[in-house]
């Protein structure tokens, strides 16, 4: 699994946005927020620079709307938190998920975390320890395709380590990283290499 991440900051101003398709620029232009328009636009520089992707006719899309290259030659997913983005690709099936680390919603975790998980957690003292189950769930239920159709209540991430889990009916191998005070997690459908990560550079988006 490799990783690819990207500041939006340089971006704020569309930089770039020649670059990408008509349809992604109709998406960036959807947005109201900057700050939203600046990471639709680095998703699409960044799928351009690692996928070769300029164009949706590149891509079919899963039952629920997942995207996949036509090719097949890559899985990819996609994600993004404050500041970051980050592009996930590998040779099997592969979710992602970023998010900041500050302090959790409790509820949340009430809600969406099992009882093993809430114990675990509980253990850690540390608002830390809540984003690592949530990008767990986050990367896996993306990974897998249904998204919050698969209600994250429904499936535990436990043990925190390389162990494989069987989540409906299927293999999954996650990987956490710490970047910038933010955690990212990596699932893959079987086993993978550890996560190797890049950061690519503004003038490297912009590469021609």
């Amino acid at each position: 699994m490799q990783l690819f991440i990207s500041t939006i900051q340089p971006f704020i101003e569309l930089i770039g946005i020649d670059l990408v398709s008509d349809a992604r620029k109709e998406r960036i232009y959807s947005f109201v927020q900057a700050t939203d328009r600046a990471r639709c636009l680095v998703a699409g520089l960044l799928l351009r620079q690692v996928c070769g992707i300029t164009n949706d006719s590149q891509l079919r899309f899963g039952e629920n709307n997942k995207p996949y290259l036509k090719d097949d030659r890559l899985y990819f997913n996609i994600s993004h938190s404050g500041n970051y983005v980050v592009l996930a690709v590998s040779d099997r099936e592969i979710g992602v998920d970023i998010e900041k680390i500050t302090t959790p919603d409790y509820s949340v975790a009430a809600r969406c975390f099992t009882t093993t998980e809430r114990e675990w957690m509980q253990k850690q003292r540390n608002d830390k320890a809540f984003f690592i189950l949530w990008t767990a769930k986050e990367s896996i239920m993306k990974g897998s395709g249904l998204g919050l159709s698969m209600l994250p209540e429904s499936f535990c991430v436990l043990p925190i380590d390389s162990s494989p889990h069987y989540i409906d009916g299927r293999i999954w191998f996650l990987d956490w990283f710490t970047y910038e005070n933010h955690i990212i997690c990596g699932a893959t459908s079987g086993k993978t290499n550890k996560i190797e990560w890049k950061t690519v550079s503004f003038q490297d988006l912009l590469k021609r």
